[in-house]
């Protein structure tokens, strides 16, 4: 293992230096990957549209509403891999990645690695770009990786509690443009630090619960149609949907309009999420708990209205 120290710091002044990483198939494979699986559940919709109302055509909506997940994990991994870029300046290395930054300052960094590093299990779920990702911290320490290259073959930022692992293009000139911010010295004092836009959801997630709950959603959603989808078949063209005082019925109608119970829950799961969201991203996690809480709520509500229409 060899480490890079720096030099004393000097009064002088200098625009900052963007550096792009060393090139990384994976950002091309993930935008291939992300669009047929774009593709594919485009044309399962369209299948589904023409098929007649079965377990089948609710095996095909699961496939399409489980993959939205998916399609969302490599369109997000695919956007980081293409926007990873290290900003040097005189006060700081700010690594952007998608919507996020990492701000490392100057001074924190108490040296440069550039060989040897840790072990590293490959892992799908940090694909595309499988070197943007957490290690294992070791001694109190964080690893973090955001590079395009293995750990081996990038360069670690040291500070006192964590290592930021990087790779530019470049690796000579960026190496000699710290050093020379380095000398220059910081303009104003930095800390170790993310920053991301107010309206981020990447943190929101990163919540137990708050998966859990937006994930509970869905199985709720996927729910309510399975109950619709396999007795569809079997069930009458006309069904009573409404009974009066004298226990009469006095709304009968087709069997088709069984479906808006399930768009409400849908409906609900969709809203609902968005808004909770958004509330979560404006620190108020508490009302978007109980945002994605009702959800439930009213997918339950839905699910026992329609048993009681198809029983």
């Amino acid at each position: 293992m060899t480490a890079q120290t720096f030099s004393a710091p000097a009064e002088q002044s200098r625009l900052s230096m963007v550096f792009k990483p060393a090139p990384d198939r994976s950002r091309w494979e993930g935008l291939v990957v992300a669009s047929w699986v774009l593709l594919i559940d485009l044309a399962l919709v369209a299948w589904l549209l023409r098929r007649p109302v079965d377990g089948v055509s609710f095996l095909l909506l699961s496939v399409v509403l489980l993959s939205l997940p998916l399609l969302l994990h490599l369109l997000y991994r695919t956007w980081g891999a293409f926007t990873l870029e290290y900003w040097l300046d005189r006060n700081a290395v700010r690594i952007r990645w998608a919507a996020a930054c990492v701000v490392v300052p100057l001074p924190a960094i108490e040296q440069i690695i550039s060989e040897g590093a840790p072990s590293m299990r490959r892992a799908v779920r940090f694909w595309p770009a499988p070197f943007v990702r957490p290690l294992a911290a070791t001694d109190g320490e964080s690893w973090e990786l955001f590079a395009s290259r293995p750990p081996g073959q990038s360069l670690w930022l040291q500070t006192a509690a964590a290592l930021f692992a990087i790779s530019p293009a470049e690796p000579e000139e960026f190496l000699a443009a710290l050093q020379e911010y380095n000398r220059l010295g910081p303009s104003h004092t930095l800390s170790v630090s993310r920053e991301r836009p107010r309206l981020c959801a990447v943190p929101v997630l990163e919540d137990r619960l708050s998966r859990w709950l937006l994930l509970a959603g869905l199985a709720g959603v996927l729910l309510l149609f399975a109950a619709l989808f396999f007795p569809y078949p079997s069930l009458p063209e006309r069904l009573v949907f409404h009974y009066n005082a004298a226990g009469l019925p006095d709304s009968i109608r087709p069997k088709g309009a069984l479906f808006l119970l399930p768009a409400i829950g849908l409906a609900a799961y969709l809203v609902n999420s968005l808004a909770g969201l958004w509330m979560a991203c404006r620190q108020r996690r508490t009302g978007a708990y109980l945002l994605w809480g009702s959800t439930l709520s009213v997918q339950l509500l839905s699910l026992l209205a329609l048993f009681s229409l198809i029983r």
